[in-house]
């Protein structure tokens, strides 16, 4: 846990969280838990998050695409990255992740889709 009692992010969770990236807008439909429900509920959390993020938030998500394409190569103009961003900046909200710190947490995640 972190000091404010929010799951940490270690590569294996973090992977975990980017394989359901388009579990809230129905892309894909397969709800795979975490081992405990502080941490199911989590991911539900964030989804609640990257929804709200994705339909309210078109400017904060786009200033990510800047920040963060060197590492993901995300396509321009594409509803998946969006999505993504979208589930970026609802980490970044909730930890009150500096830029910096992002792009450090980012880097551990492996899941491309």
């Amino acid at each position: 846990m972190t000091k404010n009692n929010l799951p940490y992010l270690h590569p294996e969770r973090l992977n975990i969280i980017f394989y359901h990236v388009y579990d809230t807008v129905g892309i894909y439909n397969s709800k795979q838990n975490f081992d405990d429900e502080k941490l199911t509920d989590f991911l539900t959390l964030l989804q609640a998050i990257q929804l709200f993020n994705y339909k309210h938030r078109h400017d904060d998500t786009r200033r990510l695409f800047f920040l963060l394409d060197g590492l993901f190569n995300f396509e321009r103009n594409s509803q998946g990255t969006t999505i993504w961003l979208a589930l970026i900046l609802a980490i970044q909200d909730l930890y009150r992740f500096s830029d910096e710190k992002l792009v450090s947490v980012m880097k551990q995640v492996s899941v491309r889709k």
